[in-house]
């Protein structure tokens, strides 16, 4: 079960959206949440003033100054402490200094689960976009990571499960067990094929491992002339799921590579949270 929840913020909507559904799911679990805020510290380079052996050394932009920063990540803990204590959730906010991804990593370890928003931008320092941090910690995680999306979309309580029989794709099955999501929802196992057949027993084989896991589901089998990232948000939208749980989804019709084009595209576009776990 679930008891300690990190929130990854930074000032974007989809941020602001992951402490949301952090609130809820503190308040379903009984859970604990701690907001991480990073200044980030990017490479130096030389600049014109004088400085050491001449030369100075300032931040790549200018027009943000490490206390600007500091400033930033002090007010969205102190907002975020705020939000908790107004819904009645335990929470504590920890700023750390250095590159993102692997500060955002090593706290990981210390919780069960984390959320980050779609949209996170970790370096707002030096860039207006910032899609290498999240893809970073993502292919990294060791435990489970629910990637948040701007904004809300109207949808059940039930969770669908894309599902291709990778390893991945079972750890990711194991975790949302333990982390208790499933426990009084409908959860839908959905697999892809060009064959009905073959999606049904596909799709049963994760209903299968479930069960043995005390969590109740139902297979889908999808055949569609979509691509499979597509094929999987249509099915998604039918059943009006609130949440996708997948690993890195690696079986398709061209032999997806772990990290193919269909874990980037149900990123990248599905409208609401995923439960990601390789």
């Amino acid at each position: 079960m679930i008891t300690d929840i990190l929130v990854c913020l930074e000032g974007s909507t989809s941020s602001d959206r992951a402490i949301d559904l952090a609130i809820e799911i503190a308040r379903e679990l009984s859970a604990r949440l701690v907001g991480l805020a990073i200044v980030d510290e990017p490479h130096i380079r030389a600049g014109a003033a004088t400085g050491i052996g001449g030369a100075s050394f300032k931040q790549h932009r200018d027009d943000v100054l490490p206390e600007d920063a500091h400033k930033k990540t002090e007010d969205w803990l102190l907002l975020f402490e705020a939000r908790c204590r107004e819904a009645g959730i335990a929470a504590r906010g920890v700023e750390l200094r250095g590159r993102p991804a692997p500060k955002i990593l090593e706290e990981m370890q210390s919780h069960d689960m984390t959320l980050i928003g779609r949209n996170a931008n970790f370096l707002f320092e030096t860039k207006d976009e910032d899609v290498e941090t999240r893809d970073n910690v993502l292919h990294r995680a060791g435990k489970p990571v629910i990637v948040v999306p701007e904004e809300p979309v109207k949808t059940g309580p039930d969770l669908m499960v894309a599902y291709d029989g990778s390893s991945a794709s079972n750890r990711a099955l194991r975790a949302l067990a333990a982390s208790g999501l499933a426990n009084g929802r409908k959860v839908h196992v959905a697999s892809v094929e060009d064959d009905g057949e073959e999606a049904w027993e596909m799709a049963s084989r994760g209903v299968d491992l479930l069960r043995t896991l005390s969590i109740a589901s139902k297979p889908r089998s999808v055949v569609s002339a979509l691509p499979i990232a597509e094929a999987i948000l249509e099915a998604r939208g039918k059943l009006g799921a609130g949440m996708l749980v997948m690993g890195a989804y690696t079986r398709s019709r061209l032999s997806e590579m772990i990290w193919g084009s269909v874990t980037r595209t149900l990123l990248e576009k599905c409208p609401v949270p995923i439960f990601l776990h390789h």
